[in-house]
């Protein structure tokens, strides 16, 4: 009895430090940090499979502003403009900059860091970026504009159960809000229950999602939250509505629960990455790689799924996450293991999102007449569904 008493100490432990998606601090076990820890500022990788175009000769001053190029450049006529080297959608270009940011003195704001004089050129190379890494993406159009994930958390090898966690998010064509829940649950909820609630709300691009605000709100605790500024390419981390320290942002970056969406949408060409990701504690690098292709047994049956890798720079933690190819590209397992080998793996028991294209639109008439919403619905099932599902998301 002891034991288990341990163990559910311990599983409500890991919820509360490394909740869903490693949202405080990219870590599980508990430690005990200074008021102000150095916020960490990502050195952006440009993928090596980038081709680097031709040299060409320097166009007059007055075309340099051209913003697209010349459809047949015929030599010795004047050379299109081409744009910046493509770079991957996620993915910044390389800036030589600071390893960390000091920490603001008590009490007082951290001043905005000077942008540097390359992050105006940042959204013209990422609206060139290449085709090819929309290779493995749903695009905005292909997202879900609504649905929900309830995923079973497990702690360890022996799937010890610990709680539950549930995703909602909704979206239009400017805009998008998503919310997380995370519960403790059998043995664990009866020790301590736990209420902890993240938040992510922003717009939606041509290049997926741009965070503005992400939140965490946790029972008996003040409300913490991280505000985006994408003008000034910085990020202000706040507790109870003051800023505890700031960081530098550029176009890609994500908070730790629009990343994965925002990987569904974008594409995983180019891989592996560096981005800066932001939690309600500050913001870190992530190494981000497409492990492969997998047919994933989940409760919910066997999904034709994507498996992709984040790993934090120091090795502090790794995160595997399965997205499902012919589900709106929809996280449907997250596992998450500390440098120590403890694990944390939540497997999608439900899945509910809405219908795509003419069938959402007949959906939404069928809300107007009944006032409950028509819903694509996966659920836990006793054995898995023989073969794959078909892709009812891409064309």
């Amino acid at each position: 009895m002891m034991r288990r008493t341990a163990i559910a100490a311990l599983g409500i432990s890991v919820l509360l430090h490394g909740a869903l998606l490693a949202g405080g601090d990219l870590a599980f076990a508990p430690r005990v940090e200074p008021e102000l820890p150095p916020v960490m500022q990502a050195r952006l990788i440009e993928p090596p499979p980038v081709a680097v175009p031709a040299p060409v000769p320097p166009a007059p001053a007055a075309a340099a502003p051209q913003a697209r190029p010349v459809p047949k450049p015929r030599p010795p006529a004047k050379p299109k403009a081409p744009p910046a080297p493509a770079p991957v959608a996620l993915a910044a270009p390389t800036a030589t900059q600071s390893d960390a940011m000091p920490d603001a003195p008590s009490g007082a704001a951290e001043p905005s860091a000077p942008v540097p004089e390359e992050a105006a050129d940042v959204p013209a190379e990422m609206a060139a970026a290449d085709e090819g890494v929309r290779a493995d993406a749903v695009d905005a159009e292909g997202w879900p504009d609504r649905g929900s994930i309830v995923f079973r958390v497990f702690m360890g090898d022996k799937g010890f159960e610990v709680g539950q966690a549930r995703h909602q998010w909704s979206h239009d064509e400017h805009s998008y809000r998503m919310e997380t829940l995370l519960q403790t649950t059998g043995l664990v909820g009866l020790m301590r229950s736990l209420h902890y609630v993240q938040r992510s709300e922003g717009e939606l691009g041509p290049q997926g999602l741009k965070p503005l605000r992400f939140t965490v709100e946790q029972g008996g605790k003040r409300p913490e939250s991280a505000e985006f500024d994408w003008a000034g390419g910085r990020v202000s981390i706040r507790r109870d509505g003051r800023e505890r320290r700031s960081a530098d942002i550029r176009p890609g970056d994500q908070d730790v629960l629009s990343l994965w969406h925002q990987i569904g949408i974008v594409g995983a060409a180019g891989l592996p990455k560096t981005i800066t990701v932001v939690s309600n504690k500050g913001a870190k690098p992530a190494l981000l790689e497409a492990v492969g292709s997998e047919n994933a047994r989940l409760p919910i049956g066997r999904l034709d799924t994507l498996h992709l890798r984040a790993q934090a720079s120091d090795g502090s933690l790794t995160i595997d996450i399965w997205l499902a190819k012919n589900y709106g590209m929809l996280p449907v397992r997250i596992r998450l293991v500390d440098g120590d080998g403890e694990s944390l793996d939540q497997q999608a028991i439900q899945l509910r999102l809405a219908p795509p294209g003419e069938e959402a639109a007949a959906a939404a008439a069928s809300v107007a007449a009944a006032g409950e919403p028509e819903m694509i619905e996966l659920k836990e099932e006793p054995r898995p569904a023989p073969g794959l599902q078909e892709d009812i998301y891409r064309n």
